[in-house]
């Protein structure tokens, strides 16, 4: 079953079909910001830009729908178009004395890393670097993606002159953050002649301030505006706040989690959401299924207690959204709050006693039964989940003393 993520998204699509089907290999033959129809396993085809991926999924926006699925259910896919060619500026250099070749010359060199410009049939450009051929299709690296392109459509093919001058990292580090740029989509209020709703406005520029009034954006360089979320229908953060850049790092890096462990995997791409990837225990100490959570345990000994499994206790970010999802929710299963699903009431339960207090990502009972030890602003005691808690309830740790209502679990991450 795909899982459908229901957003408003306004999105204007240009299909431009190289009617060719792929077997997809990796997630790295995914590129975001490309626009694909994709044939699934559950006998669903999809037509849409990917908004962004993990290790393990994608989300794609089909005309106003997104969708996230896991990468296992995708059968073969067509590229339709391209993503936006965020380096052509930085590569115009390198093909300003390019070389045409055929595809046969293309082939016979095998010039493996060099800059390609391909040009198809239909008249989209691509530029990258060159990952491999064969005598069926071409594959660049455009952008850490490689994108397959097949010989029956390519219509001209340019080495760029290899001997331009690298960018250092740092330079394209500097470019990229002074070039990249946030989009706010807010409504537009205006009608025109026959009374009908004009389209949803494209608000470009440099997001300042994200905050409970609304949203503020500098567009231009000089100009300051703000909207609040009522006018709001979608954002795309693409610029760095600071200390962004290592956390982004971080969240690249692969993760994989211990038996018994549950990935969360918070993706780039949405506001007011932390980059990372952790992994986080199913149930609560001593994480094993039907057996009582372990309290009278102090803040202090339950970090020890998770060191010695070669983890340590969550933060409060970190427990927050493994607890709500990608969805936020207020309660692990939802928004409404729903008394039977997990345990309400002051005696302790075995976990796992109720099959429908689980969050979105698989975590068991962070809301209901007992309270768990959280590290909160760098590692104060403090405690989250518990009886008629929400996922976004941190209580003061009240100095990190045992207490018969407070447990715990154990994360661990990059």
């Amino acid at each position: 079953m795909v899982h459908r993520m229901i957003m408003r998204v306004f999105a204007v699509v240009f299909f431009v079909c190289i009617n060719v089907a792929y077997p997809i290999h990796s997630l790295d033959d995914i590129a975001v910001g490309a626009t694909y129809r994709m044939n699934l396993t559950t006998g669903d085809m999809l037509e849409g830009t990917i908004d962004s991926k993990t290790d393990t999924s994608v989300i794609i926006d089909c005309k106003g729908n997104a969708y996230t699925f896991n990468a296992g259910l995708i059968s073969d896919f067509a590229l339709l178009a391209p993503p936006p060619l965020k380096t052509q500026q930085k590569q115009s250099t390198a093909f300003s004395e390019s070389e045409v070749v055929s595809y046969e010359t293309l082939i016979q060199r095998n010039p493996i890393g060099s800059l390609l410009e391909i040009s198809i049939k239909t008249g989209i450009l691509f530029r990258g670097k060159l990952a491999s051929i064969d005598n069926d299709n071409v594959k660049l690296d455009i952008d850490g993606s490689l994108i397959p392109i097949s010989r029956t459509v390519v219509d001209k093919i340019a080495i760029g002159n290899i001997s331009a001058k690298p960018q250092s990292p740092d330079t394209a580090i500097s470019q990229t953050k002074t070039e990249a740029l946030d989009t706010v989509i807010v409504k537009n209020t205006e009608t025109d002649e026959n009374g009908n709703p004009r389209p949803d406005k494209l608000i470009v520029g440099k997001i300042l301030q994200d905050d409970k009034p609304g949203i503020t954006i500098l567009t231009n360089g000089t100009t300051a505006t703000s909207y609040t979320f009522d006018q709001v229908v979608r954002v795309f953060r693409h610029s760095l706040e600071d200390g962004e850049e290592d956390q982004i790092k971080r969240y690249a890096k692969p993760l994989f989690c211990p038996q018994g462990m549950i990935l969360v995997d918070l993706p780039p791409g949405k506001a007011n959401r932390p980059y990372f990837k952790v992994c986080i225990d199913k149930y609560e100490f001593p994480n094993k299924e039907g057996a009582l959570p372990q309290v009278n345990v102090s803040f202090s000994d339950a970090k020890t207690l998770c060191e010695k499994q070669g983890k340590r206790l969550c933060s409060a970010d970190e427990w927050r959204w493994s607890c709500s999802g990608l969805e936020g929710y207020i309660y692990p299963y939802g928004r409404v709050l729903e008394k039977e699903d997990c345990n309400m009431e002051s005696a302790i339960e075995t976990s796992g006693n109720r099959n429908k207090c689980i969050s979105k990502f698989g975590v068991v009972d962070m809301v209901g039964n007992v309270f768990e030890w959280v590290r909160d602003k760098g590692e104060f005691a403090a405690a989250m989940g518990g009886p008629l808690s929400k996922c976004q309830n941190v209580s003061p740790g009240a100095g990190g003393d045992p207490k018969p209502s407070i447990g715990f679990r154990c994360c661990k991450s990059n």
